[in-house]
């Protein structure tokens, strides 16, 4: 009987540490993306940002609205996080490998004060291309101008998410990335 009732309480234990709505969606783990950070290092995602919980976007840094309060939603995540912001992995990748190189995003970084385990990351057309697909972010281009001056000008359509993925880099729970309550996504990344 005592056997019994320590099974029972370890099993009622392990079901307190992960609350029920953080059941994994998807397991990434089957495959690698190739990726590169701010800092031109690379990247293998999910692989490199196993043993935490991480919280992951997607943007891109021509977006006039947005992929900006995305960025600024996670700055607050990070803010609500305190203490325990160093053990949650954030990363932001670009689904605009063309133009937002790793000196690009290295700028934008600094600009949003991503630093101490917060990278953004661009890869190739295809690995990017085939994350988003995976991560089930829609992107497509929804205007395309030529200035004056004869830069040419992209507006990308995308999806507004953001995820958290356990520490085995498993989907954990999907969220607006502009809309995701703070203090909702630092409870699920401590629990």
């Amino acid at each position: 009987m005592q056997r019994f009732a320590f099974v029972f309480l370890a099993f009622l234990a392990g079901c307190a540490s992960r609350p029920e709505h953080l059941a994994p969606e998807d397991d990434l783990t089957d495959t690698s993306w190739a990726l590169v950070d701010q800092d031109s290092t690379a990247l293998a995602f999910p692989g490199d940002l196993a043993g935490r919980p991480a919280v992951v976007t997607a943007v891109y840094t021509h977006c006039p609205d947005v992929c900006l309060m995305t960025m600024a939603n996670v700055k607050r995540i990070r803010a609500t996080l305190g203490a325990d912001t160093p053990r949650v992995a954030f990363l932001t990748v670009s689904f605009d490998p063309a133009r937002d190189t790793p000196h690009v995003l290295r700028a934008y970084a600094e600009t949003w004060g991503a630093r101490d385990g917060w990278q953004l990351a661009t890869g190739d057309t295809a690995s990017v291309g085939s994350l988003m697909r995976r991560l089930g972010i829609r992107t497509s281009v929804a205007a395309r101008d030529t200035l004056a001056d004869g830069t040419e000008t992209v507006m990308i359509s995308h999806s507004d998410k953001l995820l958290l993925l356990d520490g085995d880099g498993r989907v954990v729970e999907t969220y607006g990335g502009t809309s995701a309550p703070p203090q909702m996504v630092a409870d699920d990344a401590r629990a």
